[in-house]
């Protein structure tokens, strides 16, 4: 068995070749290793054009194969089950018929054509058709003609070589039918494609790597879509940037697209790391189990080794510059920079020849030899004043390093040439630098819009701190004031900037230094006459200071885990890697405080267009693995915001759960969490809900569920809290979290409940209040469901009881017990007797245990309205004596009896 393959997703380029390599071997069978395009599939079961006649996988039995011909592929990867066949048989001789560049992942041929200089398989296939002499029909040659015009864009690519355009013309004198073309290898845009289009144009973010301008937009589809390469290829055209890249995730994968030219970077090369290939032009990848943030880091990290510089060093040096000889007076040194109307020039070393290729010893400036001549230097040498720190760099640098040289020391000129031998052949000026700028910016077509747009986003970050409270205000101009005054890079991080594009309040003042963080809060807390808490393992510190305000400072740091769940060791960072090892894109936005003087919003990963989005998105896909008290904050700040989890966000929880990673989490970080989530009244209900959607309720106990009984449980021991609340009760101690935490155990047995406070590694009054809650409310009920009960009695039983057991009994169970529990909370606790032990100690009661019974039994009386006021102290001595009689009458009985 013969076999003509192509690559999964089969293009026209690939149908073609495999239709003309049918008639280069008569006898092979047509066979696909996984899908074809929708463009392809479309013409196909819209048309009769051809019929194709192709084996299945289940028809082909490996064993029979005795010759595979690839058409427009040949990397292992891109072959699905047809590249497992031939590994377990490596024997089988494999032709192919391709048009793109080499790879490590190339099949060894036997034969067939590979040339990478034209645009398209389809042309190499016209050409051998010709040389062997063999005509194709009108409809194969529309095909061909399809997969020619698809992979040249119509022949205007780049890739378009004159032979596409030679086979192009061939295929019409065949019989080619442009108007198939112009139907099928046209792609219209449908509301779907035309509404990702639009995304893609308004999220798309151009950065600049070594000097180019590279578009780069990451889109959620939450779902596979087809035929995306062609809106790829019209958003370059809008953007206007020579590199464009495109990730579109659809919950498990992230497909890769790329397109543009730029000399010396091949695109394929750049996307093989990602597990995908093309062409020098146009390149695509499929990356599994790895979110969109995740594939973008990477491919910038990537693009940034790879991408050639777009000016150098060399470019920029004027060759002609002006060389002040050794020897040379001062006063004739002036003469010669006045004379050639530069600023500065270098000073050629004693003995050697005056111009270009000297070596140099130093440097003058108009400025430099004015002072000489004021201190009567006028005849002296010119290498007794001149500077001797010269700014080199090599030729082939690139155009942004001579501009850091510029930004960092502040040099009139930097050479270009060999530092060791000091000879220089060309001088960048500080005015190449500007026009080289210039003319980028001009190369750029920075409109009036886009200035406004960079003015409008700069002010934002000045508007929003002028929104700040006024405390808060005042703190973060100490901070941006001591960044100005030393120089320090100081950026107002966290929930703080998030809730402040939201128009939320947020008190938390947190800030990030690129530098020694606990030094600067060291300052800050000088300036705000507070004290400093040091935590160097973390490199962070606490700010407290004259008024009791926390503000938290830490160095920028990037954290790793040694393993998963485990507390993050630390270590110094750039504040772009210390922003990516936070929780969700929205939280890592921050504003810069200093040291340039106008604040500026920072935004690497996103976070703002998912703000205006309402989703929430992790940073990574091990993310959850590292630390899977995210899943909870997730949850939280999802009620809390009215925000939705991000469909691969919701992915990495499942795999999360599926890597037992809540299994290694210690109790008291799983406790923390669930606090913050419980203590929340606006969030809580929801957010069990949520919990319980997500399978995390099993991560507290696997028989813990959310149905209907336990969501009134919780809903009507949340309405008991808000009455406690609007009561202005204080007694006795409510929290929200244990309230709401007994609520959602009530169900389990005793034993289970005591196994998941053990979990959380519950101690004290909280693991008390949960483990014993269900025992102690059935007694109560007991109690409290007895008509004839009297109120003192009703109190003994509440008495001891945790403030939470008091509200779920006022939240569930018979009007008559709920009304007992209400009294009980808003009158019986509060009152007080008017009689007091004194009154009874200076009515002749000895002191003893009489006194406390007979207040006691007063207080009973009072309670349950037997006495009145006025009666309280006749009724407390009567009481009293009446129990010292008793001890009498007891202890006589006792020496009777002895």
């Amino acid at each position: 068995m013969e076999l003509i393959a192509t690559h999964l997703g089969a293009d026209f380029d690939a149908l073609g070749a495999m239709l003309a390599a049918r008639r280069l071997f008569p006898g092979a069978e047509l066979f696909f290793p996984g899908s074809r395009e929708e463009s392809v599939r479309r013409m196909l079961a819209e048309s009769r054009l051809v019929e194709l006649e192709e084996v299945k996988q289940r028809q082909v039995d490996p064993a029979a194969i005795e010759r595979v011909v690839l058409c427009d592929v040949r990397q292992r990867r891109r072959l699905g089950v047809l590249a497992e066949w031939l590994a377990e048989r490596p024997e089988v001789p494999v032709f192919a018929y391709d048009h793109h560049p080499d790879s490590d992942d190339d099949l060894p041929l036997a034969g067939g054509r590979v040339d990478t200089t034209v645009g398209a398989t389809a042309t190499l296939m016209v050409e051998e058709l010709d040389a062997r002499r063999i005509q194709p029909t009108a409809a194969e040659a529309t095909v061909l003609l399809l997969g020619l015009y698809e992979d040249t864009g119509s022949l205007a690519y780049g890739v378009t070589s004159p032979r596409d355009l030679r086979a192009a013309a061939r295929l019409l004198e065949l019989g080619g039918d442009l108007a198939a073309v112009r139907r099928w290898a046209t792609f219209r845009l449908d509301p779907l494609h035309l509404d990702v289009l639009h995304r893609m144009v308004q999220g798309l973010e151009v950065v600049r790597l070594s000097g180019h301008r590279v578009g780069i937009v990451g889109l959620e589809l939450g779902e596979y879509v087809d035929e995306l390469a062609p809106l790829v290829s019209r958003a370059i055209e809008l953007a206007g940037v020579p590199l464009l890249f495109a990730l579109f995730g659809d919950g498990e994968n992230v497909q890769v697209i790329a397109r543009g030219e730029v000399e010396g970077v091949d695109l394929g090369e750049v996307l093989g790391e990602l597990g995908g290939g093309g062409h020098r032009n146009a390149a695509a990848a499929r990356v599994h189990g790895r979110t969109v943030l995740e594939v973008r880091e990477r491919l910038l990290g990537r693009l940034a080794a790879l991408l050639p510089p777009a000016a150098r060093a060399a470019d920029l040096g004027v060759r002609d510059f002006v060389v002040v000889p050794a020897g040379t007076s001062v006063a004739r040194a002036k003469e010669l920079l006045v004379e050639r109307r530069v600023n500065a020039a270098p000073v050629a070393a004693p003995g050697e020849p005056a111009g270009r290729g000297a070596a140099l010893a130093g440097a003058v400036t108009r400025q430099l030899l004015d002072a000489a001549l004021q201190h009567g230097m006028d005849e002296r040498p010119v290498e007794r004043v001149m500077e001797t720190d010269l700014e080199w760099v090599a030729p082939d640098a690139p155009a942004e390093e001579v501009g850091r040289r510029m930004l960092t020391r502040h040099p009139r000129f930097v050479l270009v040439g060999d530092a060791a031998t000091r000879r220089a052949s060309g001088l960048i000026s500080r005015m190449q630098v500007l026009r080289h700028l210039h003319a980028r910016l001009a190369a750029e077509e920075v409109s009036v819009e886009r200035a406004e747009h960079l003015r409008i986003h700069r002010q934002s970050a000045a508007r929003l701190i002028e929104g700040l409270p006024e405390p808060l205000a005042r703190r973060v101009e100490v901070a941006a004031r001591l960044a100005r005054e030393h120089e320090v890079p100081v950026y107002l991080v966290g929930g703080l900037v998030r809730d402040l594009l939201l128009g939320r309040d947020n008190r938390d003042l947190d800030l990030v230094v690129e530098g020694d963080g606990p030094w600067f809060a060291r300052l800050l807390a000088a300036e705000l006459g507070g004290r400093v808490r040091e935590h160097r393992a973390f490199l962070t510190a606490v700010v407290v200071d004259a008024e009791g305000f926390h503000v938290d400072v830490a160095t920028a740091r990037s954290e790793f885990y040694r393993q998963p769940a485990a507390l993050p060791e630390v270590a110094t960072s750039a504040l772009r890697q210390d922003l990516y090892r936070r929780d969700f894109t929205i939280n890592t936005l921050a504003i810069r405080l200093g040291p340039e003087r106008r604040p500026e919003l920072i935004d690497h990963f996103g976070g703002r267009r998912d703000l205006a989005d309402g989703v929430l998105r992790v940073l990574h896909s091990l993310s959850f693995l590292d630390d899977p008290t995210r899943v909870l904050r997730a949850v939280r700040l999802e009620q809390r915001l009215g925000f939705a989890i991000a469909p691969e966000t919701l992915h990495l929880v499942e795999v999360a759960l599926e890597e037992g990673a809540f299994d290694r989490l210690s109790g008291s970080r799983l406790r923390e969490e669930l606090i913050l989530l419980l203590d929340d009244p606006a969030v809580a209900p929801a957010g069990i809900d949520r919990l319980a959607e997500l399978g995390l309720l099993a991560v507290l106990h696997p028989e813990l569920r959310a149905d209907d009984a336990m969501r009134r449980r919780l809903a009507d021991a949340l309405g008991a809290f808000h009455w406690f609340r609007l009561e202005g009760l204080a007694e006795p101690e409510v929290l929200l979290w244990r309230l709401l935490l007994v609520a959602l155990t009530l169900d389990l047995a005793p034993a289970r409940v005591e196994r998941l406070a053990e979990r959380l590694m519950l101690a004290g009054a909280h693991r008390a209040v949960v483990s014993g809650a269900a025992a102690r409310l059935n007694a109560a009920r007991a109690a409290l469901e007895r008509p004839e009960a009297a109120p003192h009695e009703v109190s003994a039983a509440l008495a001891d009881l945790p403030g939470e057991d008091l509200l779920l009994l006022l939240a569930s169970g018979p009007e008559p017990v709920r009304e007992r529990v209400r009294r009980d909370l808003t009158e019986l606790r509060a009152f007080r007797l008017t009689v007091r032990g004194a009154d009874l100690g200076a009515a002749g009661v000895p002191p003893g245990p009489a006194i406390g019974g007979a207040l006691a039994a007063t207080r009973a009386a009072r309670l349950d309205g037997r006495i009145g006021e006025e009666e309280e102290l006749g009724f407390a001595l009567r009481a009293a004596r009446e129990a010292d009689e008793g001890a009498v009458a007891e202890a006589t009985v006792g020496a009777g009896a002895r």
